[in-house]
């Protein structure tokens, strides 16, 4: 191990390392890396590239219990080769993948049938989608209970994150930067997640689908207040279908003191996991929720929590770019958006409004026709 660190430093010294190694911010990378490169080559299954979502590679994931020694039962996406659900983590020398804790909500009601599956294994779309996107995506399963949270709830939540980056058997390849970390969630888990940021100052990034903040009362307002992170929240503003998650309403949305971006569709709560999985809750006429809610926060995350590696420069209104690919790369699916592509022209979809603020600037662009 000591030998790779002094060939990494000597690297970085004469620039034989890609520039961005060397960026502000990238300083501890050394540290992060450790024992740069995989044992076995063959680990690395020919990806001679930086996984990111405009070039991705595929998936697997696993089940962990308290038996492997996880503080909670989850299931874990990663980034690998292999087209298979039980492939192994794909391992590169010189990249680390930054870690996303994904916080599920609350299920439908009425109860969905004893047949149908637990509510953390639901969400498929958006940790399949950020783990090809070169990221670790951890979905734990845990009791919601409402109002959010207690502080033992929030003290698991965090012990889920801090073994994933040091205990777990690949543990060695998560980033190991604070920065690297994203929480993300639906509804209650969306409130969940706010209050780890708030817990936790220092994260890369918070995610909010449909969390109806108002739920947490009078602490509503500072628990917004405090996420001066780059933060991507998604809601209906159907009050029918979805009432209670406008953060228009009630100021929420100008509580948020950062780089913060919305995603405002007219659909229903449980739009953004399969029909069959949100049981006899009443959803909304576009069947593109689901994708393009996963193709937004791949493409949110590329640009504000990326690979260290990561060369590709993303766009601050979250259009995909048609950028280059191998023929290596085209053969994992290459830059392919088939939410955002199917939304150009499906008119009972209604678009999607998305808007932004980044620093001084305010954006906003239509999906749909």
């Amino acid at each position: 191990m000591l030998n790779r660190r002094r060939f990494l430093q000597t690297a970085l010294t004469v620039g034989a390392l890609p520039a961005a190694l060397s960026l502000s911010g990238c300083e501890s990378l050394i540290d992060v890396l450790g024992d740069a490169c995989p044992e076995d080559a063959a680990e690395s299954g020919g990806i001679d590239w930086t996984p990111d979502v405009l070039h991705p590679v595929s998936w697997a994931s696993r089940e962990l219990t308290t038996a492997d020694g996880a503080p909670q039962k989850m299931r874990i996406y990663y980034p690998s080769y292999a087209f298979n659900d039980s492939g192994r983590i794909l391992k590169l020398c010189l990249d680390r993948w930054p870690l996303v804790l994904f916080l599920h909500g609350l299920p439908p009601s009425p109860p969905c049938p004893p047949s149908n599956p637990a509510n953390y294994l639901r969400w498929r779309s958006i940790p399949i989608l950020l783990a090809r996107s070169g990221y670790v995506v951890a979905v734990p399963d845990y009791s919601a209970t409402v109002p959010a949270a207690d502080s033992a709830l929030i003290d698991r939540m965090l012990s889920v994150i801090d073994w994933l980056r040091t205990d777990w058997q690949d543990a060695r390849w998560v980033d190991k930067r604070a920065s690297s970390v994203a929480v993300a969630g639906h509804s209650f888990g969306a409130l969940l997640a706010a209050r780890l940021a708030q817990r936790r100052p220092g994260l890369g990034a918070y995610i909010g689908l449909s969390g109806s903040f108002n739920q947490l009362s009078a602490d509503a307002h500072a628990v917004l207040q405090s996420l001066a992170l780059p933060s991507f929240f998604m809601w209906s503003n159907n009050s029918d279908l979805a009432p209670f998650e406008d953060l228009d309403q009630d100021g929420f949305w100008n509580d948020v003191p950062g780089i913060k971006y919305a995603a405002v569709h007219s659909g229903g709560h449980f739009d953004y996991v399969p029909s069959a999985y949100s049981c006899s809750d009443r959803r909304g006429q576009c069947p593109s929720i689901e994708p393009v809610a996963a193709e937004l926060i791949a493409l949110f995350l590329g640009q504000y929590m990326s690979q260290a590696r990561s060369t590709t420069q993303m766009r601050i209104d979250l259009a995909p770019q048609v950028v280059p690919l191998t023929p290596k790369q085209q053969f994992y699916g290459g830059g392919h958006f088939p939410g955002l592509d199917a939304m150009k022209s499906d008119r009972l979809c209604k678009g999607v409004t998305l808007r932004w603020e980044w620093f001084a600037f305010e954006g906003s662009r239509t999906l749909g026709p």
